[in-house]
C-alpha cells in the first residue's frame, strides 16, 4: 500500500486524533504539576517580623506559610531575647508561599566584656573608657580628696571590681570621685541631646542622671531631650554628685531649634556672677 493509500485510511485518522488528545492531556497534566509545584499565583504580602519570637511566629501559624532560617544571633538590650532583629525578605515583599525567610535574631546569652582599669583617670576618660566597652555609670559617689575629679575606686553591685574582672555587657559601674578644691560644677546644657549623648554629658559634667521621662513615647532615634531640671543657666552651678531629670520629646513632632534660641542666649555673653540652683525635685 502506498503512503497516500494510507493516509485516506480511516484508521490512519484515529490514531492521530488519539496522539492529539494523549499530547493535549498530557501537556495539561505537566501544566498543573509546575503550577501546583511553584505555587503558582499564591503569593503573600511579608509580614513585619521584627521583635516577634520564633515561638510567636509559629503561635501566628506564619511557619505554615513560610520556612524560617536563621542565619546569625546578635545582643541587643533593646529587644526580647530570641526575637527576630533583621528578616530577608524584608517587610512588604511580595513573596510565594513556601519561600525561606532568612533572619537575625537577638541573642540568648548576654555578651560579656572585660573591666577597665579606671583608678587615677579623669572622669571625663573614665566614662569614654566605660562607654567603648558597653558598660555605663551607674552613680557618682563624690568624696573629699585632693585629687579633684579623680576616680577613686570603681565599685560593682557595692563591691570593689578589679581590672580585667568579667561581667555582662550594659551593667552599671559606680565611680567614687575626688571633690578636690571645687565642690561646684556648671550644668550643662542638654536640650536637643539624644538620650545616650545627655546622659553621657551629665555625667561628665559631675552629676547623676535622675528621673527620665518620655512624654511622647520612648523612640531612641527621635527622641530628644525637652526640658532638664535644674535648668541651665549660663553662671549656675551644682553641687558635684547631684541628680538631673531630664524630659524627651519626639524631633518628629517639635521644633528643637526654635527652642534651643529660645532657651540658650548668646555665646558671647560672660558673667563673673556665680550662681547656685538648688535642684528641683
Amino acid at each position: 500500500m502506498s503512503f497516500f493509500g494510507f493516509l485516506i485510511k480511516k484508521r490512519f485518522y484515529i490514531h492521530l486524533g488519539l496522539s492529539i488528545i494523549l499530547t493535549v492531556i498530557l501537556f495539561f497534566i505537566v501544566l498543573q504539576f509546575i503550577k501546583i509545584y511553584s505555587n503558582h499565583g499564591d503569593t503573600y504580602v511579608l509580614p513585619d517580623f521584627s521583635g516577634k519570637t520564633l515561638a510567636e511566629i509559629e503561635n501566628d501559624r506564619y511557619d505554615q506559610l513560610y520556612e524560617f532560617i536563621v542565619i546569625d544571633s546578635i545582643f541587643d538590650t533593646h529587644n526580647p531575647k530570641g526575637s527576630v532583629v533583621i528578616q530577608n525578605p524584608p517587610a512588604g515583599s511580595v513573596v510565594k508561599q513556601n519561600r525561606k525567610v532568612y533572619v537575625t535574631l537577638v541573642a540568648y546569652s548576654t555578651e560579656k566584656v572585660e573591666m577597665p582599669d579606671l583608678i587615677d583617670l579623669s572622669l571625663r576618660q573614665a566614662v569614654n573608657s566605660l562607654r567603648s566597652k558597653g558598660l555605663i555609670v551607674n552613680q557618682l559617689q563624690y568624696v573629699e580628696d585632693f585629687a579633684g575629679n579623680a576616680i577613686l575606686e570603681q565599685l560593682y553591685d557595692s563591691e570593689v571590681i578589679e581590672e580585667g574582672s568579667i561581667i555582662e555587657k550594659g551593667s552599671g559601674i559606680d565611680l567614687v570621685v575626688g571633690l578636690g578644691q571645687g565642690h561646684y560644677a556648671p550644668i550643662p546644657f542638654l536640650v536637643g541631646l539624644k538620650l545616650t549623648d545627655a546622659i553621657d554629658a551629665i555625667n561628665k559634667a559631675s552629676f547623676n542622671v535622675g528621673n527620665v521621662y518620655f512624654l511622647d513615647g520612648e523612640d531612641p532615634e527621635h527622641d530628644r531631650v525637652y526640658r532638664q531640671r535644674p535648668a541651665w543657666d549660663v553662671s549656675g552651678q551644682l553641687f558635684k554628685g547631684n541628680t538631673m531629670n531630664i524630659s524627651l520629646r519626639s524631633n518628629l513632632d517639635f521644633d528643637f531649634d526654635a527652642l534651643i534660641q529660645e532657651l540658650k542666649p548668646d555665646t558671647m555673653y560672660f558673667s563673673d556672677t556665680t550662681k547656685i540652683i538648688k535642684p528641683e525635685f
